[in-house]
């Protein structure tokens, strides 16, 4: 009998691949198929989004660094060199989204095909997912950190000190690559817990294997209670994000305004103001409530009442399906927990934004009520859910290609205003001005009519002296955009009795410098500074 270690690696593959589940591996491939459509165009189009820039010329270490992201910094300085590979990078990073969203569903107790692809692809493709594949520099480091977090809280819930350990490093690390992925590993835990309250007798238990596991690895993974496994993942993220906190602190990481990071990480701030929590609370609930209704902007109504729909047949079957009453309020205790999972980080510290970016933790929200009412409905309902799932990934497909293409008109409305400005004062008569140097004024606010809509991170519309510089070192022009008081004293002056942009006369040359007044009176060009 041949020995297993003389197999070949071909051989060893095939056996590997051959476990794996051929639901999952329908999920997975649904899950890449529903990203390209959702993403492709990104991967055809060099797109700068606005704030791109800030990582594109940025110095070692990155961006990442000032915002206690030192992981997501070493993994784009050291392992790409600083270096902007969209398409290599945006399929590394819808492979890992594919890969986490297979994770999810089946440590969710998901165990048909349609079941498996249909979470994984909501996760995948939840719209604010093109908020990370904006960013040349994230689209593998921000993927990762979900898987990361994900494995970390699939491993903590065996509730055994070892994958408890294992599970608070993963989560470490995902912290340090993207702080926001805590809310995304926490309302994973609540969704699974209430899995496990409306199906009991479900046989994904606490260690539900990874997409490389066969189902029937599940039996043998060591099922531990529910409230032992919930103790054990809290653990698990409580360690991990004490490890990330002790690291930043260690690194002396000279924290950045931007984000409220550096209040976020003050032991003074946290010491003076404490933890807020009347302030948090109501900020969770005001914010939750427009994520779901109204006001925020960034999905369309047709969106938001699918998910209303979705929410409020995941509480009807929290009523109908667990037996006794204090097993259904049970279940819609934790149903409405989940629902204001998304926003943890606004309860750690109400005054920062890190929660409102990238906010794919409702994606787990959404996909949880889906699997839920799937598993719970009889063969005609089920067939409507599963069209209702249907009809919400089209939504999100064209929200997707909607924000990717008006990214892209942004892109090039910010170019041309900027060869516009350059065209109209080297136009001027010379004055003793070396072509070079051009002092912004205030900062123009671009129209933002159809298709630029208001929307959380999408088309931002500003151009400051900060941005412009940038733009003209990609075009290779040798202009120099400074601040006002970086350039001659006459500048305000001249400034103060001037029409703003596009007026003809909105430019001049002073004392030697040329200028641009973007707004009669000088706005805060705080904002130049505010990267992701």
């Amino acid at each position: 009998m041949r020995d297993a270690s003389s197999a070949s690696l071909e051989a060893r593959l095939a056996a590997r691949w051959a476990r794996i589940a051929r639901a999952s591996k329908i999920g997975f491939l649904v899950a890449v198929c529903t990203s390209l459509l959702a993403f492709g165009f990104e991967m055809t189009n060099l797109t700068l989004h606005h704030d791109d820039l800030n990582h594109l010329f940025v110095g070692k270490p990155l961006v990442g660094w000032y915002l206690g992201r030192f992981v997501h910094a070493w993994l784009f300085w050291y392992g790409q060199q600083g270096l902007f590979l969209p398409f290599l990078d945006m399929t590394v990073g819808i492979a890992l989204m594919a890969v986490y969203g297979v994770l999810v569903a089946r440590f969710w107790g998901a165990q048909r095909t349609l079941d498996v692809a249909l979470v994984a692809a909501i996760v995948c493709v939840f719209p604010y997912m093109a908020h990370v594949y904006q960013y040349n520099s994230v689209m593998i480091a921000y993927p990762l950190a979900h898987l990361l977090a994900a494995t970390g809280v699939v491993l903590a819930a065996r509730a055994r000190p070892l994958p408890v350990l294992a599970g608070a490093l993963l989560l470490f690390v995902a912290f340090s690559t993207y702080q926001a992925v805590l809310a995304n590993a926490v309302t994973l835990g609540l969704v699974w817990l209430l899995m496990r309250a409306v199906f009991p007798a479900d046989a994904a238990v606490a260690g539900a294997p990874a997409p490389g596991t066969p189902a029937s690895g599940a039996a043998t993974a060591g099922a531990r209670s529910a409230p032992w496994a919930a103790a054990a993942m809290l653990l698990a993220v409580g360690l991990g994000g004490v490890l990330h906190v002790l690291a930043v602190w260690s690194l002396d990481v000279p924290m950045d305004a931007a984000q409220g990071a550096d209040e976020a990480f003050s032991l003074h701030s946290r010491l003076e103001h404490g933890l807020q929590l009347g302030r948090a609370l109501a900020a969770v609930v005001q914010e939750s409530r427009a994520f779901f209704v109204w006001p925020e902007a960034y999905l369309p109504q047709p969106l938001k009442a699918l998910h209303a729909l979705l929410v409020a047949a995941a509480a009807l079957a929290c009523l109908i399906v667990p037996r006794g009453v204090k097993a259904k309020t049970v279940a819609l205790v934790l149903l409405g927990l989940a629902l204001l999972a998304p926003r943890t980080l606004q309860l750690m510290h109400p005054g920062g934004t890190f929660h409102k970016l990238t906010l794919t933790a409702y994606a787990l929200v959404i996909a949880g009520a889906a699997l839920l009412v799937a598993r719970s409905a009889g063969r005609a309902l089920r067939s409507g859910v599963l069209a209702a799932g249907a009809l919400l990934l089209a939504g999100y497909i064209v929200q997707c290609n909607w924000v990717s293409t008006v990214n892209l008109l942004n892109t090039q409305a910010h170019i041309a205003t900027v060869t516009q400005v350059l065209a109209r004062v080297r136009a001027l008569p010379a004055g003793g001005w070396d072509g070079r140097t051009i002092a912004v004024v205030g900062r123009y606010d671009m129209a933002g009519d159809f298709p630029y809509h208001g929307a959380t991170g999408v088309a931002s519309e500003y151009l400051g002296a900060r941005h412009m510089a940038f733009i003209a070192r990609l075009l290779r022009d040798e202009a120099r955009f400074v601040e006002p008081e970086a350039a001659a004293p006459g500048v305000a002056a001249f400034a103060a009795g001037r029409p703003a942009w596009p007026h003809p006369d909105s430019v001049g040359i002073v004392d030697g410098v040329g200028v641009v007044v973007l707004a009669r009176m000088p706005a805060t060009q705080a904002d130049d500074r505010q990267v992701r």
